[in-house]
């Protein structure tokens, strides 16, 4: 028999036993978990607007109440609730069935209990925000520096730290059941490093399988446990293969492991796993580079059900799949109601779990920002049938362009259906439009669903490629990669793109002739520090260049390169391959300034060099070294024609070299210090 940890327990598991079962609380079944970001910001949403689907709400953390302090924890709402209307917004989601919990871990928030002392504060803290707030149970979300525990072992944890949680825990729970008569729940979200990290080798350091212990202790209290499918990378599978995230098959490896259980390697010891019905599927929406698409979504969920085939190369070791695993879970409410489609999670949770009738859209043919006249929009019903004929009168399409209607709906066949629009729009789009919506009555189907059901995802009505020369605004395109918009802090009605490091934008371009053209971006990023953008044409790289700012982040720049374009439409993609940028806008021009910065390379030579190397100038000016740090290491004038530059003093490495010329001409090159 598996030891545990906190033998006195054995006596409350005991009288919890005589408990009639209905004052056990529960989930809803199936449960979609949301969890909801208590801060403001743009992506803020009110907890009575969340979108009906989501039953399970997290909410999204508990604080420590000293910042000195990581063992108390207080709940702090939003500013504009007061204490009274927070309550009323919670019981209104309570009284719909749904469950509220509160959320105490995340990133940010560390907790460790380093005595007995801060055990009971800990303890006494949580019961009282969970009886001040009503929240109906609590979810460990416990990340990094919370599971600094130095001796794992799944089956009799050796850290000190570990061991007081898991007391803690115990009691919270037992004071709630001590004071209300009815349990507590309990879900878990852990990162999967902290899971699955116990299938891999030690050298991956003393973390991986953190959480094990914590899942294992608690495998017949937990209500659902979320492992994070997302933030981490590569993990093995119960075949003893490696599985990247974002991927069907990535959702379905890593479930199974929970479900089923490992070994893990060293001696962490053996996680028996958990029956499915307390295991969820835990996705970002779409928010981040590993999310993965809605449609791979639904088939590996079908998948894991047993109600579709196997979406990839991992094969389930349990023929039939998990029918009744719990159900889903995303971070976060908030960026999923942000999504293109909005709430595009909920919906692919509400395809695999219901068989209510929803609609899908499609362009036929690419409608074009001006051209709207005519376009056609297909609309694909599931788990119902198309009237027949269908009345225009019970059909709407909204958010279309100032200028543009819907003119005609035919139905095609049982399940298609087809819409034309009339007009066309006389205002330049300020972006794609993305969230055209379609809505029909329920008198257009043959279950006749109650109200009217809507969609408002796959379809784009696109703006036409940008002229060059001319002026491209970034923020205008939807292809983009970990790229976002953001109003300009200048409050001038103006937006501009944030690229981190590896994101991208796609910007659509019309080149008016073949030839060079004078790029200039404008931009804004932080000083001293060197950030490199490489752009590409059609797939095809055509300029790598360093930007060195030397002014505060919140102030435009401009940085002007030579760049060579073919004629005719094109896709120029901007990727940030190092650093961070603001870009404001993008400007081509055939006339350069006297102030030109070009991109073409400098003439140095030894390359690379050892003790000095010579630079060739047609005139005086300023010559500046930068090391990968963007800290400027030399400064030297010099003059036309040809001048020695010592570097016996650098350390070996790659420089960033920029030299200014008397008439303000900018170049930019790369020197290699053996």
């Amino acid at each position: 028999m598996r030891k545990r940890l906190i033998t006195q327990y054995f006596i409350v598991a005991a009288l919890l036993s005589l408990i009639t079962k209905s004052s056990l609380a529960q989930l809803p079944y199936p449960a979609m978990v949301g969890y909801w970001e208590n801060w403001m910001g743009s992506r803020f949403v009110p907890l009575k607007d969340i979108d009906p689907r989501y039953n399970v709400i997290q909410i999204a953390f508990a604080e420590a109440k000293d910042e000195d302090v990581d063992y108390e924890l207080i709940f702090r709402p939003p500013s504009h609730y007061t204490e009274a209307s927070f309550k009323e917004e919670v019981k209104f989601l309570q009284d719909q069935g749904k469950k509220v919990l509160i959320s105490i871990g995340g990133q940010n928030d560390i907790i460790l209990l380093d005595s007995v002392a801060e055990k009971e504060t800990f303890v006494a803290s949580m019961n009282a925000i969970v009886d001040k707030w009503g929240f109906d149970g609590i979810d460990i979300d416990l990340e990094g520096n919370s599971l600094n525990f130095l001796d794992i072992n799944i089956e009799s944890p050796g850290d000190i730290k570990q061991k007081l949680m898991i007391e803690a825990i115990h009691e919270i729970m037992q004071n709630h059941r001590t004071t209300h008569g009815e349990k507590l729940l309990l879900t878990m979200a852990p990162e999967t490093f902290y899971v699955h990290g116990g299938l891999s080798g030690a050298s991956l350091g003393y973390k991986r399988g953190a959480y094990l212990p914590i899942i294992e202790e608690f495998r017949d209290s937990i209500d659902m446990l979320n492992v994070q499918l997302y933030n981490s990378g590569s993990m093995f599978g119960l075949d003893g293969k490696i599985y990247s995230q974002g991927t069907a098959d990535w959702m379905v490896a890593m479930t199974e492991s929970v479900i089923r259980g490992f070994k893990a390697n060293g001696s962490i010891g053996t996680y028996s796993g958990l029956p499915a019905n307390k295991v969820g599927v835990a996705l970002p929406g779409c928010h981040s580079y590993d999310a993965v698409p809605h449609d791979d979504v639904k088939k590996a969920m079908d998948y894991l059900l047993g109600v579709g085939p196997q979406p990839g190369s991992y094969k389930l070791i349990k023929e039939g799949g998990y029918p009744d695993l719990m159900g889903m879970m995303t971070w976060s409410i908030n960026s999923d109601r942000r999504c293109g489609p909005s709430y595009g999670f909920v919906k692919t949770f509400e395809k695999v779990f219901t068989d209510s009738s929803y609609i899908e859209m499609e362009n036929s043919g690419e409608i074009l920002e001006g051209e709207e006249d005519g376009g056609v929009i297909k609309v694909n019903l599931f788990n119902d049938t198309f009237v027949n004929p269908l009345e225009v009168s019970s059909w709407t399409v909204g958010n279309l362009p100032a200028g543009v209607s819907m003119d005609t709906v035919v139905r095609l066949n049982d399940s298609t259906a087809q819409i034309t629009l009339k007009g066309s729009s006389s205002d330049l789009y300020m972006r794609d439009i993305t969230n055209v919506r379609v809505t029909l009555q329920s008198d257009q189907l043959e279950r006749k669903t109650t109200g009217s059901i809507n969609d408002r995802a796959g379809l784009v009505l696109t703006k036409k490629p940008q002229p060059i020369p001319g002026v491209v605004e970034p923020e205008g395109y939807f292809d983009r990669k970990d790229a976002w918009a953001a109003k300009n802090w200048d409050d001038d009605g103006t937006y501009y793109v944030r690229l981190d490091k590896s994101a991208w934008v796609d910007l659509k371009v019309d080149v008016a002739e073949t030839r060079e053209y004078l790029m200039t971006i404008k931009l804004a990023t932080i000083s001293g520090e060197v950030h490199y953008m490489e752009i590409k044409s059609n797939g095809k790289s055509v300029l790598t260049t360093g930007i060195i700012s030397e002014t505060f982040f919140r102030k435009w720049d401009e940085f002007s390169f030579k760049i060579n374009l073919t004629e005719g439409e094109q896709t120029l993609r901007l990727n940030c391959t190092k650093g961070w940028m603001d870009i404001e806008n993008v400007t081509f021009e055939v006339e350069t300034s006297s102030n030109e910065v070009s991109n073409s390379s400098l003439s140095l030579y030894p390359n690379p060099a050892s003790n000095s190397f010579v630079i060739n100038s047609e005139s005086a000016g300023e010559l500046l070294l930068y090391n990968l740090n963007g800290t400027l290491v030399k400064q030297q004038m010099i003059s036309s024609g040809s001048n020695n530059i010592q570097i016996t003093d650098l350390a070996s490495g790659l420089y960033m070299v920029k030299y200014i010329s008397e008439d303000g001409l900018e170049q930019f090159d790369k020197l290699i210090k053996k």
